[in-house]
């Protein structure tokens, strides 16, 4: 009867073993789920981020290009003003 009652302790150990193993695993697989989530947003992120910097890169080069027209405006409208003034003097 000694024996029986180790056994059955034993065998209550075992279970708890058993159950708290299925309970690591269903965690477990709650966070590989969530990581799978976190993956995903990640690379939507990503995507839009790559997507935002190729609209800045694009909306910078137009800028220098608008500047170097600039330049060659305010120099044109210079030249024109010491025209003008060379011609009412």
């Amino acid at each position: 009867t000694d024996q029986d009652g180790n056994l059955d302790q034993l065998s209550d150990a075992i279970r708890r073993q058993r159950e708290l193993g299925i309970q690591i695993g269903d965690e477990l697989d709650s966070h590989v789920q969530l990581i799978d989530e976190t993956e995903s947003m990640v690379e939507r992120t990503d995507a839009r981020l790559q997507r935002a910097k190729r609209k800045l890169d694009y909306v910078g080069r137009k800028v220098r290009d608008n500047r170097k027209c600039s330049i060659c405006i305010v120099i044109v409208l210079i030249f024109i003003f010491f025209i003008l003034l060379a011609l009412f003097r």
